[in-house]
């Protein structure tokens, strides 16, 4: 099959693209946001500042699209635990909510671009920014899981779900900002860990309530 020269441009595009992507990542973990330049990233990407420009409008731009991009993950995780609750036996799903909460914490030592974005953000993006992006892409995921429990009769009489969502994705970015920031990050993550078990002690139905 023969490549036409549109789909030429087309793969070229979609690799410059990567190429600024991969190396914007790598430089915003590394150097943080204000020690980042765009050409620091094109030249790392070895492309140039106008194929950058073609690409994003400026470098809050490129960090909004790589923030964007861990939330997704994220909200990835979430749904699996969605559908883990959907698949489990009367009463686990408790234990995998809680699980689900504790590794987005634990994202902010295994994954430093996760780490050093998510705390980035809310300086670089500005709070109603940072907050708005986090309700589109996180939020509903989490709505769905609290539902699964719902149905399932797994969380306490009485819970709002909309506005109990809505606080635990702020704890839970909170937490990512409270560990990233912490001089020991394992000890912080044992401590928030300790906290949301209580939080959540307080919403959800387990074998003891």
């Amino acid at each position: 099959m023969t490549t036409t020269p549109t789909s030429r441009r087309q793969m070229y595009a979609a690799a410059t693209r990567t190429a600024l992507l991969d190396a914007g990542r790598e430089s915003f973990a590394e150097r943080g946001y204000a020690g980042t330049s765009i050409e620091d990233i094109t030249a790392a990407a070895l492309i140039s500042k106008g194929a950058f420009y073609r690409h994003f409008a400026d470098k809050q731009a490129i960090f909004l699209d790589l923030f964007a991009e861990r939330l997704h993950d994220a909200a990835e995780s979430i749904e699996e635990a969605v559908t883990g609750i959907q698949q489990a036996e009367p009463g686990a799903g408790p234990p995998i909510a809680i699980a689900c909460a504790y590794a987005f914490a634990a994202r902010s030592i295994s994954d430093p671009v996760h780490r050093e974005l998510l705390r980035q953000a809310p300086e670089v993006l500005g709070e109603q920014k940072y907050n708005a992006i986090d309700d589109k892409l996180v939020l509903p995921p989490v709505q769905r899981l609290l539902a699964v429990l719902a149905e399932r009769g797994e969380l306490r009489d009485g819970v709002p779900l909309e506005t109990t969502a809505r606080l635990l994705l702020r704890l839970m970015c909170a937490s990512n900002t409270i560990i990233a920031n912490a001089a020991d990050r394992e000890s912080m993550l044992a401590e928030c860990a300790t906290t949301m078990m209580f939080i959540f002690a307080g919403v959800l139905k387990t074998a003891e309530t």
